[in-house]
């Protein structure tokens, strides 16, 4: 036998024993060493002529080796990677470029590095499913099929996990080999330099320490040479950048590459992205009860949910909680539920042994330049869900460019989620941020961040408000026009909403008034989508506690508005309204007096006492007109059309209404949305006055006229009413299909915007359409049941008026 056949023996004999006295097993020594198995089983068979030093020092370690043992073990692989007479090298050995040291050569080494799966994977079946297809074309040789898929998302997302667990489910398609590479992108000391990188994957495709190239130009070469005819899988983990990447990329056709980074990479040409996303909560409470038993998890259903919510169904996160759970069996998860619940504490609740969510965003926001650290650290102070460049400006002190560009390196670092052309935090990462500033920043700065957000937040809201005013009451703006600031209003609303609770907790009285007067335009044609009661009793609060009863009487209407017509508390309504009449008659405002009057009015037609309601009409029309208040009087005498109409004299009340109509249709300085719904408001009360003349098909017309103006609009609710009243004009001309199409539409309408008390009569008419349609009786308590229940605990005349009619019926049928 060879000389160097005996010393190869002699390693792998001596690894062999030294594994057996230690009563390991060839898998845990290969996972204790970071090794393959097979690569453990061939060296112990003697057949890896060159084992590497790295992996030589990795066994030793793994082994407990030391002093002489640890020397003549590391001595005898030295011996093997000594060079051999070329009559021992096997045949099918690998090919290395270059004319020199021919009997050099690498053997063939099949490598399986890919770290061990964690076994209850979940909420990624899709996209495995996508990669075996990926994985399938590759190794058919299709054209045009991508050949390297990064897998990216924030910390904490699953992404090695998925590209390990991806890996040996596609490994029997790469019978080249598996080769895997942490690249440390993410790691405080710096990423892994590529050039060594390269060395790595050429010692593991059997490249000898002597036969790596000093040059990384040469190493990327003899790494593509190698790679070039060999079907190799090679995951590329915690990538920095594309720069990094690109080198380590094999050039044969039948490979494939995973990279995983928190950076999307898009500099890697041709390359297939997949971003990975929160756990859907079902995938989340799976992986619990993987790691907890599913035992527990059955029997706690609702702390589970809690669970996976206060874990933001962020993988890494739930896996701790799991793990958390897993080690303490006395815990119950509700136990768990209660410890995250201080906001204080989650992030150090959710750690368990190296696992740590913090740790995970450390990485990431120590890599962040300082202005884009400061960002990040600032914009946890925005009390929305969501924000815009010019308010992270505003939180931060800098300039919309300078924050814009800074709000896109957040998202590249992964710390940061983009909604369309708005970005928002993870919940966790927002805790972090929270953390950053209080460590980071004094008590002053963050007092006058926060002060500098809040204003600007009244400010712009001001602004935007005060575009829906008559022309003539507009100020300067940064809007073009009210569509602009209707846009912003709404998308805002989480943000400006805070801002306005927090200056008057403070006592910002005088901000609190300007803001919540100037939106008053605005809220007619959003009555719905914001909560004008609470905005508009924030309002009035603020201008008694400045002593100024002018505003407290205007904000007063607003409210008493707001709580008959928005949330349909007619004695509330008429509480607060009471209180604005007695204020304005006290300090001689005929305006405000005259709109406590109609607003007033309306909640009277509404409970049945048109007859009280013309006398205050009639008054504030006078008013109205004694101080030259055109629009005014206007809206005064469409509150006395209505009256008259619910008395039933609907000729006299049409006759009002289409001179009101007629008016608006001038515009007399409204803007163009105030202007278009209260033209539209002048169609549906023209509307009723036909219909209650029994002319359906003119009162349709009206109603149809309406709902486009008031959809033009964004008025969904006025919409929503419009289309309700269009089907009760077609019920009564006997279209009863048309007629239950469009009280099904107005019904989701009125559900989208939480309107109970017109679900309610919207159901009726349907129950009363079904109850009238042969067979369809079922259907028709059905939807009177429905009926009932969404009146809920309302208490007004006219819905103890349709429940008593609701439960009769029921009682009959």
């Amino acid at each position: 036998m060879p000389k160097s056949q005996v010393r190869r023996d002699q390693f792998g004999g001596l690894l062999r024993t030294l594994r057996l006295e230690r009563r390991l097993t060839q898998e845990e020594l290969a996972e204790a060493a970071g090794s393959s198995v097979r690569g453990i089983r061939e060296m112990e068979r003697g057949r890896v002529r060159s084992p590497q030093r790295r992996t030589v020092v990795l066994l030793a370690d793994a082994l407990r080796l030391a002093g002489a043992d640890r020397d003549r073990f590391v001595a005898l692989a030295r011996v093997e990677r000594q060079p051999h007479d070329r009559a021992e090298v096997p045949d099918d050995r690998v090919e290395v470029p270059g004319d020199r040291l021919p009997d050099d050569r690498p053997a063939v080494v099949v490598p399986g590095e890919l770290p061990a799966a964690v076994p209850d994977l979940a909420g990624r079946a899709e996209i495995l499913e996508r990669l075996s297809t990926l994985a399938a074309d590759v190794t058919a040789g299709r054209p045009d099929t991508a050949s390297v898929v990064v897998l990216h998302g924030p910390p904490g997302i699953g992404k090695t996990s998925l590209a390990v667990a991806a890996g040996h489910r596609l490994s029997p398609a790469f019978a080249g080999g598996q080769l895997f590479v942490d690249l440390q992108g993410a790691s405080p000391d710096g990423p892994l330099d590529p050039a060594e990188a390269l060395a790595g994957l050429l010692r593991s495709l059997g490249v000898p320490d002597s036969r790596v190239p000093v040059s990384p130009a040469e190493r990327g070469g003899l790494f593509r040479t190698l790679t070039r005819d060999r079907p190799l899988l090679v995951v590329l983990d915690n990538a920095a950048s594309e720069a990094q990447v690109r080198p380590l990329l094999p050039a044969g056709r039948g490979c494939l590459a995973l990279v995983t980074c928190r950076r999307p990479l898009t500099g890697l040409a041709g390359a297939v992205r997949l971003p990975l996303d929160l756990l859907a909560p079902a995938a989340a409470r799976l992986l619990l009860a993987a790691i907890v038993g599913a035992d527990r998890i059955d029997a706690e259903p609702a702390a589970a949910d809690q669970l996976v919510k206060l874990c933001g169904r962020l993988p890494l996160a739930v896996r701790i909680a799991g793990n958390r759970l897993a080690s303490r069996p006395q815990w119950s998860v509700g136990w768990l539920v209660d410890l995250l619940r201080d906001q204080r504490q989650r992030l150090t609740v959710l750690t368990a042994g190296d696992l740590g969510v913090r740790s995970a965003f450390e990485v990431s926001y120590r890599q962040l330049d300082p202005m884009a650290a400061r960002v990040f650290r600032r914009a946890s102070l925005i009390p929305g869900t969501d924000f815009e460049p010019a308010l992270v400006a505003a939180v931060a002190g800098t300039g919309e460019e300078t924050a814009a560009a800074a709000l896109e390196e957040l998202v590249e670092a992964g710390v940061l989620l983009t909604v369309g052309d708005r970005y928002q935090f993870h919940d966790l990462v927002r805790l972090y941020a929270q953390e950053r500033l209080d460590a980071e920043e004094q008590q002053a700065c963050r007092a006058g961040a926060h002060d500098q957000m809040v204003g600007w937040l009244l400010r712009r809201t001001r602004e935007a408000g005060l575009m829906f005013e008559p022309v003539a009451c507009r100020v300067d703006s940064p809007f073009d026009d009210d569509a602009a600031a209707a846009y912003w209003l709404d998308r805002e609303s989480g943000n400006w909403l805070a801002a306005l609770r927090d200056a008057a907790r403070r006592g910002r009285h005088a901000d609190v008034v300007a803001v919540t007067r100037a939106l008053h335009w605005y809220s007619d044609a959003n009555s719905h989508r914001h909560s004008w009661d609470e905005i508009f009793s924030l309002g009035a609060a603020a201008a008694r506690a400045a002593g100024s009863p002018r505003d407290e009487a205007v904000l007063l209407n607003f409210l008493g508005w707001a709580r008959y017509f928005c949330r349909d508390r007619n004695t509330d309504g008429l509480a607060a309204l009471a209180r604005a009449l007695e204020l304005a008659r006290r300090i001689g405002d005929r305006r405000e007096e005259a709109w406590a009057l109609t607003y007033t009015a309306a909640i009277l037609i509404r409970t049945g006492r048109g007859g009280s309601a013309i006398d205050n009409c009639r008054r504030a029309v006078g008013l109205f007109r004694e101080i030259g208040y055109a629009l005014g009087e206007h809206s005064a005498a469409s509150a006395l059309g209505g009256a008259l109409a619910a008395l039933g004299r609907f000729s006299e009340a049409a006759e009002l209404h289409r001179e009101v109509l007629a008016f608006y249709v001038q515009g007399n300085g409204l803007s163009r949305t105030g202007a278009a719904v209260a033209r539209a408001g002048a169609m549906m009360s023209l509307g009723a006055d036909l219909a209650g003349m029994g002319r359906w098909r003119n009162a349709a017309d009206e109603y149809a006229r309406a709902r486009r103006v008031f959809n033009r609009c964004g008025a969904t609710f006025s919409e929503a009413t419009a289309v309700h009243r269009y089907g009760l004009a077609l019920q009564a001309l006997g279209e009863a299909d048309a007629a239950a199409e469009a009280l099904r539409a107005a019904l989701a309408m009125y559900a989208a915007l939480s309107c109970p008390w017109w679900e309610a009569q919207t159901l009726s008419a349907l129950a009363e359409l079904a109850g009238s349609a042969p067979g369809r009786a079922a259907d028709a308590r059905l939807l009177r049941q429905r009926a009932l229940d969404r009146c809920g605990e309302l208490d007004a005349p006219e819905v103890r008026s349709l429940r008593a009619t609701l439960r009769r019926e029921l009682a009959e049928s």
